[in-house]
């Protein structure tokens, strides 16, 4: 069964990182990439949020029996096989874990254009997985 206050905590976490970049979602592309401060803001939050959703999918996969994943990629599978999550969910947590992995191990410079992307037009889906999680399990 799943702990809810794991993932009651790491959505705290994640409502906090949102706080974080939401004044520069008001920034048009051309002022983000002129604003280092803004990228480093927004790209530390989104890599720590990433990593707080990442924490609640393995951790529900894990607490439900659904099987023991060899990476967040297949626990993000995991949740769509047992319905909780569609395929655009799916595709997204794959985009935000590779983003995730190229800002943590730093393999590339990171395109700053993807991170406006998520930005501006990926949170409001991250918080639609959010809430497909928590009304399933809380």
């Amino acid at each position: 069964m799943v702990d809810k206050n794991v993932i009651t905590s790491r959505i705290e976490q994640i409502e906090r990182h949102s706080y974080k970049i939401s004044p520069y979602k008001t920034l048009s592309y051309e002022e983000f990439v002129q604003d280092s401060i803004a990228q480093d803001v927004v790209e530390y939050n989104i890599f720590q949020i990433t990593n707080h959703v990442i924490d609640i999918i393995q951790h529900i996969v894990v607490d439900e029996d659904y099987g023991l994943p060899q990476s967040s990629y297949e626990a993000a599978q995991i949740l769509l096989e047992k319905g909780i999550l569609e395929e655009n969910n799916l595709q997204l947590l794959k985009k935000m874990i590779g983003f995730r992995n190229v800002v943590g191990h730093d393999y590339i410079s990171i395109n700053k254009q993807i991170v406006y992307s998520i930005l501006t037009e990926a949170m409001d889906d991250i918080a639609l997985i959010l809430s497909k999680i928590t009304e399933k399990f809380l």
